[in-house]
């Protein structure tokens, strides 16, 4: 839990804050070297002309132009500004009845620290990242002092990253089971405060995304996708962590998801729509069940295996072979027909033949009758 203003103990923190100095970088603060001054939105600021004698009469200008007396008060050379805000901010000179110049003091507007919010998550079991943000802007340069401890150990460096400011990571954490107090204290021309986060490590496991998720088809099966997936880069694969993994998937004009297990690389989705792309998704968690799931994986289309249609050539010449086939067949059976009427023809023609030499015979016998009587 994060040290925010509902805790009771940030009473007590804010007395002891007030009590501490933190000297980080002061000197690039200082009016003597940078004539920077820092002053805080809605107070009284004081801007020294230090040159000005025994209270001489001067002239103060802001940014070149005579600055008028109805936000500011002129007291021994000095200018006040009261309920300053940030419309007063700039480069202020105070210069002698001559014009010549006697002091110029840049003018920078902001608040004090405040309490921050810190988050810190593990994206394997070899480190902590902790990041925070301001829950009051200061407008000023800021610097950030981060250290941890465990248990009753001595406090050790949160190491921070030369270009995230606000960014720190504790490397090898020694004790999985045991909470964590990180300590982040915010630093500005204004003071500075510190922020206190207690963090549970197992409760704080979160690893990233898998990563080069694909799908392809099942050849044959319209209602299969192949999912494959690897490891994020931040977990190592041979370590003694392994990971399972939820695949999601819908078809694209769906907003129902469908969510399947698995604990290796890959896995066969059963039930997809034929015909339709679908959106797929991965996330991970540790196989234990320890912290949390990672955010989904960068969604990706896949579309099932389609069923090949017949080319426009191959259909013509199917078409025209079955014609040849059709003529052929009609052909044959013409022809069958054709030797089936000759053979019936001659058959005619054969008992015509022996018609005849039967009736001839007939005449003859019946003449020769005749002739013996």
């Amino acid at each position: 839990m994060t040290g925010f203003a509902t805790c009771p103990g940030i009473v007590i923190i804010t007395l002891i804050t007030s009590l501490i100095s933190i000297p980080v970088k002061a000197e690039i603060w200082t009016n003597e070297i940078s004539d920077v001054q820092y002053g805080r939105i809605g107070s009284n600021v004081t801007l020294l002309c230090s040159a000005s004698r025994n209270g001489s009469a001067v002239e103060w200008r802001l940014n070149g132009t005579r600055v008028a007396s109805s936000f500011a008060v002129l007291q021994n050379g000095n200018l006040i500004l009261t309920n300053s805000d940030s419309t007063m901010e700039g480069n202020y000179s105070c210069h002698d009845k001559k014009g010549q110049l006697l002091r110029a003091t840049a003018l920078r507007l902001g608040y004090g620290p405040a309490l921050l919010r810190i988050h810190c998550i593990a994206a394997n079991y070899y480190s902590i990242c902790c990041s925070w943000e301001q829950n009051v802007k200061t407008f000023l340069p800021t610097e950030y002092i981060s250290t941890f401890r465990h248990a009753s150990k001595a406090s050790e460096t949160c190491h921070q990253d030369f270009f995230r400011t606000n960014v720190c990571t504790i490397k090898n954490p020694k004790n999985w089971h045991s909470s964590y107090v990180v300590n982040i204290t915010e630093v500005n021309p204004l003071g500075s405060t510190f922020t206190l986060s207690r963090i549970q490590f197992l409760d704080i496991v979160k690893p990233d995304p898998p990563e080069r998720v694909s799908a392809e088809p099942v050849h044959g099966s319209p209602r299969r996708l192949r999912v494959y997936w690897e490891y994020p880069a931040t977990w190592p694969k041979e370590s003694s962590f392994p990971l399972r993994f939820q695949v999601q998937y819908k078809p694209m004009e769906s907003r129902s998801w469908s969510v399947v297990e698995a604990t290796h690389l890959t896995t066969e989705l059963t039930d997809v729509l034929a015909g339709h792309f679908h959106i797929i998704q991965v996330r991970a968690m540790d196989l234990l069940g320890n912290g949390n799931w990672s955010e989904w994986s960068t969604e990706i289309k896949a579309l099932p295996w389609l069923e090949p249609t017949p080319k426009p050539e191959e259909s013509e010449s199917s078409t025209q072979s079955h014609t040849e086939n059709t003529d052929h067949s009609s052909t044959s059976e013409s022809k069958v027909e054709s030797e089936e009427q000759y053979e019936k023809l001659a058959l005619l023609v054969s008992l015509g033949s022996l018609g005849g030499v039967f009736l001839a015979l007939l005449a003859f016998f019946y003449h020769f009758d005749l002739g013996k009587t």
